[in-house]
């Protein structure tokens, strides 16, 4: 038996199969028709699908029906919960709660004991507070380093270049250069406040930004699959409770 495991981002999507023994992801950034047929090919003889998504409901009920198309049977589209293993959303509409920081801090909890602080960096940077009783502090949501640099390109009329961005703390000697220094200057001083405000919370990366911030020096947990080990927790049956 294996589980089918799919983390929906706004950009890309990260898949992998629990064979019950380890996670080994993979990214696809086609389109959902294109992602079935790969997954349908990779992992045809997975027991059921465990679908974690940002995308929106049109859209996460267009990748269902293309998971469907394809053969699979058992799809599961899973919703932030009210109450999970001990994690409680401090949301007054728990469902308003993005699916991947509350998988993200189911994983967290799952690899972690004690006060947790879970950032995932992707198109947006969210930060979340755990206690470690399991209660949801609260978080910060801002915009990751890609959406800072299309805001500064869409935005200005001097800021334009064609270089590739690397993340950098070092001055800059061309716009490109200065640009992404100031995102990363930007994005760790943003992160680092938080930090010293909570200095008791441990400190758990995830996302496809956390490698670059976490190379310039960053302390933490460095977990790319955060997402996909909260969300086996749902497949291998959790204790949940949603709002009614």
């Amino acid at each position: 038996m294996s589980e089918l495991l799919i983390d929906v981002g706004n950009s890309a999507a990260k898949w992998a199969v629990f064979d019950g023994v380890q996670i080994n992801s993979h990214r696809h950034s086609g389109s959902f028709a294109a992602l079935a047929e790969v997954l349908w090919a990779e992992t045809k003889d997975a027991t059921s699908v465990w679908i974690a998504s940002v995308r929106g409901e049109q859209l996460d009920q267009a990748l269902v029906s293309e998971l469907r198309a394809v053969g699979f049977s058992g799809v599961h589209l899973c919703d932030t919960a009210l109450s999970e293993d001990g994690l409680l959303n401090s949301y007054k509409e728990p469902s308003r709660m993005g699916a991947d920081r509350w998988f993200a801090m189911l994983g967290a909890r799952v690899c972690k004991p004690g006060p947790l602080l879970v950032i995932d960096v992707g198109s947006a940077v969210t930060c979340d507070l755990v206690a470690s009783d399991g209660r949801h502090l609260g978080g910060y949501i801002f915009p990751g380093p890609a959406l800072m640099e299309v805001a500064l390109q869409s935005s200005t009329r001097k800021v334009r270049y064609t270089d590739s961005l690397e993340a950098t703390v070092t001055p800059g000697q061309s716009t490109a250069e200065c640009v992404a220094s100031g995102i990363s200057v930007a994005l760790l001083g943003a992160i680092r406040q938080v930090c010293d405000q909570y200095p008791d919370h441990q400190v758990i990366f995830t996302g496809g930004g956390a490698v670059g911030l976490a190379g310039l020096g960053l302390a933490g947990d460095l977990r790319p699959d955060l997402v996909l080990e909260g969300l086996l927790r749902r497949a291998q049956g959790s204790e949940v409770a949603f709002a009614t």
